[in-house]
């Protein structure tokens, strides 16, 4: 059972106390995070080609596999975007997106320190590739990692004991 208390805190029986801002914030966090990887997901997936293309400069997979990666990847956000969305999977996606946020995060991070300098192509765009881009991306995917991190850890305790 719950009940807010003078301060404006939820008290759930037999928990401590959890300001109802974070229970708003952790839907908004999935919200926004489904949001993002289900766009992203849909533009690779509908220009596969193109995407094919520009994880080709990064010379990390063999030129055979990187059409069926692309592909692979972009049906990957998809599934992580609506997971992310799900009551009794939300934890699944949550990991699904840290894990594609740090796989994102190393492999920018290893193409600039071996000079690699590409558009990343996150969401179907063709920016000139820079070297800056580049950097705000890695800081872009480290966002999005604390917030799958932040989705993923998140206990919401509504029952009473």
């Amino acid at each position: 059972m719950t009940s807010a208390g003078p301060d404006g805190f939820r008290q759930v029986k037999g928990s401590a106390r959890r300001p109802d801002f974070a229970r708003w914030g952790w839907f908004l966090t999935r919200a926004v995070l489904a949001g993002i990887f289900l766009y992203a997901g849909v533009v690779k997936a509908g220009s596969s080609e193109g995407f094919a293309l520009a994880l080709a400069p990064f010379t990390i997979l063999p030129e055979t596999w990187t059409h069926p990666f692309a592909v692979g990847l972009a049906w990957t956000e998809v599934a992580a975007g609506l997971l992310i969305l799900l009551p009794r999977v939300h934890r699944i996606g949550s990991g699904m997106i840290l894990l594609l946020s740090l796989l994102f995060i190393g492999v920018l991070t290893w193409a600039l320190a071996n000079g690699i300098i590409v558009s990343c192509g996150c969401f179907g765009s063709d920016d000139p590739p820079s070297a800056f881009a580049m950097f705000l991306t890695i800081i872009r995917d480290v966002v999005f990692a604390a917030a799958a991190a932040f989705a993923f850890l998140f206990r919401l305790r509504t029952r009473a004991r």
